[in-house]
């Protein structure tokens, strides 16, 4: 971060009061982790969801802080302060403030990605196209949300060409949140599917959230979405600039698929030897492409970055242990992208074994999709399938109603961790290992030598 503005700048641009300093002190960066200050640092304090950063001012005095940008009545009763001191009456909004602020200081093509599955890879896809091309910011990780994803955009400088930035979303209002923030010049929504319905509640609710993006865009700004998609093809009536992907003929940038991958736009076709091909990163390449067209470069630049694409790490992730084959997408989970991890393994050597955790975030409708998951998994043909979580029990059941043969389920992972790591071992076959973050089933490969 290098902001490269002064105190007075920054109070006018949070809407805040310089209690304490002089307008002209520059200021080019902060801190928001006390764990992490150094001698000089300015300490920007933040509420989250656990702990307020503004019980900690006091501390951060013997560090040797150099200023504080704070709420208002956090003040009071402290009778030391640093060297300059703006207050505000809410710090994340002042971050998401500053952030907007900053974002507008570069015209640049700018792409926020949303969705309930592959916005992670179409973003990882897209700093491969972009990046051909010039300096691009992204967020990394999952600095994808009220937080994050300001945080991110103070990372712009003037030496960007392009940006490119994930919008994660639980609650309706969450996208618009950001994406206000953001301004992209390009919105991708890649698709609506059952993801975080604990906090969602209903399928309508995401649909509306994540099309929250398409009210955000920046003057003459383009909405990219998956024409294919049930729900986001409601959005062919609305009046806005779009460009579409998908199957469908009617797609503006069409996927038809071969020994590559084929892509058709305006009457161009393009073909692609994508890594890690199959059907969901086709779409989500697809979506890339959409998003790189309307940010102006062509063809040949999106066949190189696409080919040149490496996935992030565990979103079905291949790996080679002895003669087996791992597919590692112990990201996430949820039913759609549950759904596509299975289809991939379709033509996997055999033997199968499927080794998934729980789908998290589904609240009331969990025992539905998990119900729908054992009963499918009883026809895979898998050599065995091992279930672990409170969530997984439904499964388990299911999959013994629909006449599976070869199932072990355990509350937790340990329950059959050994076995599960003798198999891999062993060098047969394929193995699938799926489930949401929090089981962290990636811990079933560690220390298993390639």
């Amino acid at each position: 971060m290098n902001l490269q503005i002064n105190l007075g700048q920054l109070a006018q641009a949070v809407n805040g009061k310089l209690i304490k300093g002089k307008p002209e002190t520059p200021f080019n960066s902060f801190a928001t982790d006390t764990r992490s200050l150094k001698a000089g640092a300015f300490f920007w304090a933040l509420k989250g969801a656990s702990h307020d950063a503004h019980d900690l001012l006091a501390k951060t005095l013997p560090l040797g802080v150099s200023g504080w940008l704070v709420r208002e009545n956090a003040l009071a009763g402290l009778r030391d302060l640093p060297a300059s001191v703006v207050a505000v009456e809410d710090t994340l909004k002042a971050l998401q403030a500053l952030a907007a602020w900053h974002r507008q200081r570069f015209a640049i093509p700018l792409t926020a990605i949303t969705g309930s599955n592959g916005k992670s890879t179409t973003k990882e896809m897209l700093m491969s196209i972009f990046s051909a091309g010039g300096e691009t910011c992204c967020n990394p990780g999952n600095l994808n949300n009220q937080f994050g994803l300001p945080l991110s955009l103070l990372e712009l400088t003037a030496e960007h060409k392009f940006g490119v930035f994930e919008l994660g979303a639980s609650r309706r209002g969450d996208i618009r949140e950001i994406a206000g923030v953001a301004r992209p010049t390009c919105g991708v929504i890649t698709n609506i599917g059952p993801s975080h319905l604990e906090h969602f509640g209903e399928m309508e609710t995401i649909f509306e959230t994540k099309t929250e993006i398409a009210d955000c865009l920046a003057p003459g700004g383009v909405l990219v979405y998956n024409y294919d998609d049930r729900y986001l093809s409601r959005l062919n009536g609305r009046k806005l600039n779009k460009l579409t992907f998908g199957r469908d003929p009617e797609a503006d940038v069409r996927i038809l698929e071969g020994r590559h991958l084929k892509l058709e736009y305006d009457g161009v076709l393009m073909e692609i030897d994508l890594p890690h091909a199959g059907g969901h990163n086709y779409y989500n390449a697809a979506a890339a492409a959409a998003a790189a067209i309307a940010a102006g470069l062509d063809f040949a630049a999106i066949r190189k970055g696409l080919e040149n694409y490496t996935p992030p790490p565990m979103r079905l992730q291949e790996l080679h242990i002895g003669g087996a084959t791992v597919i590692l997408d112990a990201y996430n989970a949820n039913p759609q992208s549950m759904a596509s991890a299975l289809k991939e393994m379709g033509d996997k050597p055999r033997p199968l074994y499927l080794m998934l955790g729980d789908m998290k975030e589904l609240g009331k409708h969990s025992a539905h999709y998990h119900t729908d998951l054992g009963a499918a998994l009883a026809h895979m043909g898998a050599e065995k399938v091992f279930l672990a979580g409170p969530e997984m029990k439904a499964a388990a059941a299911a999959y013994c109603r629909a006449g599976g043969s070869s199932m072990e389920f355990g509350e937790t992972l340990e329950d059959w961790l050994p076995e599960a790591r003798s198999l891999i071992s062993a060098g047969k076959g394929s193995f699938l290992i799926k489930a949401s973050r929090s089981m962290k089933f990636e811990r079933i490969i560690e220390g298993l030598n390639p």
